[in-house]
């Protein structure tokens, strides 16, 4: 009977001894959290297409309330994002970006009239090929299909641009300008880097700085659609073929150089003679630093499939 005793007591203190040895760390201050699942890094592809607004000589911040809305121009493109970790991603981007202003803008009798006197204008067309750095604010999930169902972000980047601003010749008119006959407008074919209007010799290639925000919605598991706001600030001020108020005017260039004297706006093709002759004498505005710009953007999203992680064959 001792014997039988003995033996139960060694099997039960055995049993507890490996049970406790499974569970020791139950309540253990020193324990190792189970490990997450790791982030797996994936791409995504997208196009958008939204507003550009020119801040410069033309059109200068201060400006913006009263002229901006007739500023307002297009840009579209394509982006690739590769999102590498939880709370970073990094996106190259194409864009083709529309910008212009106007002097003719500015109310001829208002705090601009210096400005609406100068008589200047531009367009220019430009392509910007940006790669950017982006924080996930809220972060990304450790795998694709797991995502937010918003995600906020916020990026800087680097850009190379190039631009070409163009202008619009003298009106077209008929030599009595007491007819009735409207001025004809010409087309934007005039290079004004070529012209050398304020005798320096500009490169049309430059560089900007891009930064902004930006938020993405889940829409499924492979398409977000996603808003976003850029600002750049171009490394050139020329831009708009503008960087001082032209008090020196190269004769060779005169008639586009100092367009103060037209009868008629080239772009928009008001009669300015009412106005002529009203001017103040004060200097128009002038931007001081580097032209700039920002843009508006509204993108579908497409997010391409994890490569899916397969065990090796056994041999």
């Amino acid at each position: 009977m001792f014997r039988l005793f003995s033996l139960c007591i060694l099997i039960v203190f055995f049993a507890s001894a490996s049970t406790q040895a499974q569970f020791w760390f139950l309540g253990h201050n020193d324990k190792k959290a189970a490990p997450k699942n790791p982030f797996k890094a994936h791409s995504s592809f997208s196009f958008g297409a939204g507003s550009s607004t020119y801040l410069g000589d033309i059109a200068p911040a201060m400006t913006l309330m009263d002229v901006g809305g007739k500023t307002l121009r297009w840009n579209a493109g394509v982006q690739y994002t590769r999102h590498f970790k939880k709370h970073f991603s990094i996106k190259g981007s194409f864009t083709y970006i529309r910008l212009a202003a106007d002097d003719n803008y500015f109310d001829p009798a208002g705090r601009f009239e210096p400005s609406y006197t100068r008589n200047l204008h531009f367009r220019t067309d430009m392509q910007e090929l940006s790669l950017i750095g982006i924080y996930e604010i809220l972060g990304n999930e450790e795998n694709l299909p797991k995502r937010r169902t918003l995600s906020p972000y916020v990026y800087l980047g680097l850009s190379g641009v190039y631009f070409n601003p163009t202008t619009r010749r003298p009106a077209l008119h008929e030599t009595d300008f007491s007819t009735t006959v409207p001025p004809v407008q010409q087309d934007w074919n005039t290079d004004l880097q070529s012209l050398q209007t304020e005798g320096v010799d500009y490169s049309k290639i430059t560089g900007a700085v891009p930064f902004g925000f930006g938020i993405r919605y889940k829409l499924n598991q492979s398409f977000d659609i996603g808003f976003e706001f850029g600002y750049r600030i171009a490394f050139s001020d020329y831009l708009d073929d503008v960087s001082d108020n032209r008090v020196n005017v190269p004769a060779v260039t005169s008639l586009i150089t100092d367009r103060s004297t037209e009868w008629f706006a080239a772009n928009t093709l008001a009669d300015r003679r009412p106005n002529l002759l009203t001017g103040s004498g004060n200097p128009p505005l002038i931007a001081k630093g580097s032209d700039q710009y920002f843009t508006t953007q509204i993108r579908l999203i497409y997010h391409l499939k994890n490569k899916i992680d397969c065990p090796p064959l056994p041999r």
